[in-house]
């Protein structure tokens, strides 16, 4: 963690958004060598497959509307769980 040189009241405006987004920079590197360690295979086999769902959602509710989208959702988990 990125040490500070002086206490946040007394940083100027800059310095305070530097060492925030620093400190989030921390955070999220911690985050993701955590979920890399403990993610199975198969978590990651879902996560893409569901990425693939939302990426098809997005398209069709562009191209066909939200209501056509939801069908679409509606179908998909009715074939989970079959």
């Amino acid at each position: 963690m990125a040490t500070a040189t002086k206490p946040y009241h007394e940083m100027t405006p800059a310095e305070r958004l530097a060492a925030r987004i620093a400190k989030n920079r921390e955070i999220d590197q911690r985050v993701v060598t955590k979920v890399a360690e403990k993610k199975p295979a198969e978590i990651a086999t879902r996560q893409t497959a569901v990425r693939g769902v939302l990426d098809k959602f997005q398209q069709i509710k562009n191209t066909q509307g939200i209501d056509a989208a939801s069908d679409y959702v509606r179908s998909k988990i009715a074939d989970v769980g079959r």
